[in-house]
């Protein structure tokens, strides 16, 4: 997707939004005073399905779609003339390719692409969508889909209530109301075929786990998705999964008791192993070096929980063997810009991130 200019970026989102908010207030104020006193019930579930496609509307404009941070220009520079173009790892049985991103000098996850247009790497990258002038990833995916059913029903039922109106008001159609009814139901029309289709695209991604890059792309296309587990798991876990923290300011995470902790164990409060466990479930642990006898592996900064893979479920990234940390960290081991799902570190009340289905 080329790049687009900075002005010129907002003006579908802003269209959509005038266009959104102006069709829905002509409703309220006009066909909708009908209702009012007859059946005082209809502007109310009106007013809230109008409200849940607001919110989810702004939350896949303004949160953060799954931005993984770039490289901090003097972490392993040395590497870059020497590391591979494609690393492969291993998911349910099925090899997945982890190519090198040569703008965020790091080993893209499964599932992650590169926005040509935000100019930033996203996980579980679907598309970048114009009209919310955001991607739409792992973290704010859910609410995309959320808001386009909602629209849908949304335009749905304005459509028939205004329908509704003219029927009983046929008599005077030359007067506002019954014209602004009109217009409403003559846009409804026009959008109805793309956002009908889009959202029932959408569902069909869902149903198959399966994103929109990837069906473009043809990945899976004819053979088995690693990442789906069935109809029903795909949808539950679409719209009920966990809420993954942002990458970007790993440090709101971080327990504030944390601290208090580590100064209360012995030895200046690193364990003997100084290995962080960054997952709850055993099934889907991921573990990485966070300290080495006080010293840390990786440069402080926004990259710091980024720190190299010791261990992994082999039902998760290679079924059928078990790395150790001495084969990781001999002769012919990975970069530590190999990042397979890091996270900051695991702190109460705050789900890590487990591999993906």
């Amino acid at each position: 997707m080329p790049k687009c200019d900075l002005k010129t970026r907002y003006i579908p989102a802003t269209f959509a939004w005038t266009l959104l908010l102006g069709t829905t207030s002509l409703f309220f104020y006009f066909p909708c005073q009908y209702y009012l006193h007859k059946h005082p019930w209809v502007p109310a579930c009106q007013g809230f399905i109008t409200f849940f496609v607001l919110a989810n509307f702004t939350l896949a404009t303004f949160m953060d779609p799954g931005v993984i941070p770039k490289a901090p220009p003097d972490e392993d520079r040395e590497d870059d003339f020497r590391a591979p173009l494609y690393r492969s790892v291993e998911i349910n049985g099925i090899t997945v390719r982890m190519k090198w991103c040569v703008t965020c000098k790091f080993y893209r996850p499964p599932r992650c692409s590169h926005c040509s247009v935000c100019n930033h790497c996203i996980e579980t990258f679907d598309h970048h969508c114009p009209w919310v002038n955001n991607c739409i990833g792992r973290r704010n995916y859910r609410f995309f889909f959320f808001f386009l059913i909602s629209l849908s029903i949304h335009m749905l039922s304005i459509f028939g209530l205004s329908l509704y109106y003219i029927m009983n008001n046929n008599k005077t159609l030359t007067q506002v109301e019954p014209i602004v009814s009109m217009v409403i139901m003559g846009i409804i029309a026009l959008l109805a075929i793309p956002i009908f289709g889009l959202t029932g695209f959408h569902m069909v991604l869902v149903s198959r786990g399966r994103t929109t890059n990837e069906q473009v792309t043809g990945k899976f296309t004819g053979g088995y998705n690693p990442f789906s587990k069935g109809c029903w798991y795909n949808c539950c876990y679409t719209q009920f999964g966990p809420q993954y923290p942002s990458l970007v300011r790993p440090s709101k995470y971080i327990y504030k008791g944390g601290k208090k902790r580590r100064e209360a164990m012995p030895g200046g409060g690193h364990s003997a192993s100084a290995i962080s466990t960054i997952a709850t479930d055993t099934q889907h642990q991921v573990k990485t070096y966070t300290a080495d006898n006080g010293t840390a592996h990786r440069p402080a900064g926004p990259h710091a929980h980024y720190n190299k893979l010791v261990w992994a479920a082999p039902s998760q990234l290679s079924p059928g063997r078990e790395e150790t940390e001495a084969e990781l960290d001999g002769p012919g081991a990975p970069s530590p810009r190999l990042r397979a799902y890091a996270a900051p570190p695991t702190t109460k009340g705050i789900r890590s991130q487990p591999l993906p289905p």
